[in-house]
């Protein structure tokens, strides 16, 4: 739910991952140019020649000259990706290049599309119940704003179109990074088709599992744009890191919204580019290629190379499956190492990060009527510590929001609020179950159905 609401929204228009450019003045490694790209097998073995370059359109009102123009500078580009990535095309890209203003419609249009507001509105009423959002929050309206001013472009997978933000009389410094990252996105999906089984992870609901494999696709493209950067004379990477400065202080959005909803946003870019830099210090880019096969199958894999190189495991957990008359199901999924870290956002300074750390494997469930939201969650900790630790965050977080001093009932600990608010949490051993409800008898019934893992 957490990830699942920004992830989902960023993979709009056919999961295109729209992207909101990430500060381009600092890189975790230097440039990953100078490892020799090992020859990978690609899904698609005979390559096509690209001789005849990409095929490129242009806002109205550009005249041929400056569409000829704009067209060699991709073409450089185009070769400048192929030789940082290590990989060729096997297709001609197609780029459109908008107008800034006619990329925020576009970009508003094609996720208004895809915002369901009646879940929106449910998932609002879960983030306000655990202090995510304050009552009068509109999240519709926040995620419109955010994606509307900060999107540069975005690559859709659905058609291999690249759709690239500026006035489109030249290519900037900053453009042309965007550009880059871009044609990473589409020289990676004709190679490793990863367009489908990215959507089809948010279609299944797999929400943890799809936010890590957003996050190697992004902090694929932000990592060798960050290398194309590099390369650049300075006075180019100056240009770039004043431009996309003005983008920030251009876009009020980015300072009115809370800190987890922005944190959500900047993962796939942050911390993907992280754990992609940690694959190419340790194999190379033929790593990177070895990825989306050997995908990371959590958050925890994505926050942690070291896991993921280490081959650990998720623990398994049931979904859950929980029915209250009158109550439907919005979701079921898992939440991970990073939606826990989210929800425990506003948990004294490092709390939410030491808890999570510790996360094994979880379920959760979202269930919701007209009137009143359930969030209940089972989880199974790496050991009994670890789910201790993430219990007593979570009672932590019970009790900054008021929900009443905790009695016990069955096993466990219950909340019941004056206002009618109920929590409950109930740990054995490395596991325990955990509901948080705006109605009492709703989150009581939860709770009969579970079992900890």
């Amino acid at each position: 739910m957490l990830v699942a609401v920004v992830v989902v929204t960023a993979a709009c228009s056919g999961s295109n991952a729209e992207d909101t450019v990430p500060d381009q003045t600092t890189s975790s490694t230097s440039a990953a140019s100078t490892d020799t790209p090992d020859t990978t097998t690609t899904a698609t073995p005979e390559p096509a020649t690209t001789s005849a370059g990409p095929t490129v359109t242009a806002s109205e009102g550009i005249d041929e000259e400056t569409i000829d123009r704009l067209t060699v500078e991709i073409e450089e580009l185009i070769a400048e990706t192929e030789q940082l990535r290590g990989l060729e095309f096997l297709a001609h890209p197609m780029v459109t290049i908008l107008s800034t203003e006619e990329l925020a419609q576009r970009v508003e249009a094609d996720i208004a599309e895809e915002i369901v507001p009646e879940e929106l509105g449910v998932e609002t009423r879960v983030y306000q119940m655990i202090g995510l959002l304050d009552p009068a929050d509109d999240l519709e309206q926040m995620l419109l704003d955010l994606y509307s001013e900060g999107v540069a472009g975005f690559y859709d997978g659905d058609t291999g179109e690249l759709v690239i933000g500026g006035e489109a009389t030249e290519l900037t410094p900053y453009t042309k990074g965007v550009v880059v990252h871009e044609l990473i996105h589409a020289l990676t999906d004709q190679h490793f088709l990863f367009n489908d089984d990215f959507e089809a992870m948010f279609d299944e609901e797999r929400y943890d599992e799809g936010a890590a494999f957003q996050a190697l696709i992004e902090g694929d493209a932000t990592y060798f744009q960050l290398v194309y950067f590099e390369q650049l004379p300075l006075a180019d990477q100056l240009a770039a890191a004043m431009e996309e400065l003005q983008r920030i202080q251009d876009a009020p959005s980015y300072a009115s919204v809370p800190d987890w909803l922005f944190n959500s946003l900047a993962f796939p870019y942050e911390t993907g580019r992280t754990f992609v830099a940690e694959l190419v210090d340790d194999g190379g880019i033929a790593a990177v290629d070895t990825a989306y096969t050997d995908r990371p199958v959590s958050t925890e894999m994505v926050i942690h190379p070291t896991r993921y190189a280490a081959g650990e495991s998720v623990l398994d957990v049931p979904p859950l499956e929980i029915a209250i008359d009158g109550f439907e199901v919005l979701e079921t999924s898992t939440f991970g190492e990073w939606g826990l870290r989210l929800i425990l956002s506003d948990s004294p300074a490092g709390v939410a990060v030491q808890a999570a750390n510790g996360w094994g494997g979880d379920a959760y469930q979202i269930l919701y009527d007209d009137d009143d939201v359930v969030m209940a969650l089972a989880f199974k900790g790496d050991s009994e510590d670890e789910a201790f630790e993430m219990a007593e965050a979570l009672q932590g977080l019970v009790d900054s929001l008021g929900f009443g001093e905790p009695v016990g009932s069955g096993g466990g600990v219950a909340y019941n609020a004056e206002d009618g608010r109920y929590a409950y949490l109930d740990r054995v051993g490395d596991g325990f179950t955990f509901v948080v409800a705006t109605d009492a008898t709703a989150g009581a019934t939860a709770v009969d159905q579970m079992t900890i893992p």
